[in-house]
This record gives C-alpha cells, structure tokens and sequence, in this order.
C-alpha cells in the first residue's frame, strides 16, 4: 500500500480550489439567472470571472493532487506543483542524506548506485510562508519514513 506525504499549503489547496470552482459555478448561474429575469444581457459579463474561477480552481486544485511524495513497495514518486514527475526505485538507491539548508522544499538527497545525486523536492511550499521565511522547515516525519521505507526493502532484499 503506498503512502502519500503533502505539505500543509497542499493539503489546504485540496480544499481551497473546489471552493473556488463553486464560486466559479454561482457565479455563472447569477449571470444567467440576472440576464433572463432583468432582460438584460449586460449581465452575462459576469460569465467572464466565472470562467476565471472554475479555471483558476481546477489549476489550484490539479496542483495540489500532484505535489506530493508518495512511498511505494518498490520505490518513491514525487511532484511538485508543476514540473515533471520523478521516481527511484529501492533497488537504484544507495543511500539517503539529509537536506541541505536553505531549500525549503528539499526532503533528502538521493544518492544513487551509479553515483549520480538526486534531490527530492517534494514538499512544495509557498515562498511567502511564514516557516519558509524563518528557516525552520521541518521535514523529518516524512524525511523518517523515507528512510524506514528503504530499510524494510533492504532487509526483505538482503
């Protein structure tokens, strides 16, 4: 079964796009209800933000699903709110170090077993955020499973 990490501001977006969407769907029906009861069609203009909501929601709520990091039997995905979708598989990983500072999305390095070094950005956060402006990121929770997750591969794989 895999297990799926997101940052708080994600987890907030998950909520916060469907809201907009419905702000969105209201706002079309007041357009129409307003432009067929007082026979003017000055009010479909209102179908202009309407447009906007439903777009503006369904991309914040597209980019809250996909930022996520998710731990697999066979390895780990991760996303952010936008790039491409990244994976490496247990059997790739040679080992796991700690963040560097001052990367706010940074989980852990990933170092793989042809010696190429891949960070695992997976946290997003806004650079706006209170804790992304102080520093004090704390990712260990996820940053821990991580690691318990390669070491119950290693021991059914040793």
């Amino acid at each position: 079964m895999a297990t799926v990490f997101r940052s708080p501001s994600s987890r907030i977006n998950v909520v916060v796009g469907p809201m907009v969407i419905v702000v969105g769907v209201l706002a079309a029906i007041a357009a129409m209800v307003l432009s067929l009861v007082m026979e003017t069609p000055g009010f479909l203009a209102l179908l202009i933000p309407a447009v906007l909501a439903l777009g503006g929601g369904a991309f914040v709520l597209w980019g809250a699903l996909r930022s996520r990091l998710r731990l697999e039997k066979d390895g780990f995905v991760w996303a952010g709110f936008v790039g491409a979708q990244r994976s490496v598989r247990w059997q790739e990983l040679a080992r796991l170090e700690p963040p560097a500072p001052g990367d706010h999305r940074l989980v852990a390095t990933a170092l793989l077993r042809d010696g190429s070094r891949v960070p695992v950005r997976a946290l997003w956060e806004p650079a706006t955020r209170p804790s992304v402006l102080s520093g004090a990121q704390d990712h260990s929770e996820v940053q821990n499973a991580l690691l318990s997750a390669h070491r119950r591969w290693l021991a059914g794989h040793r």
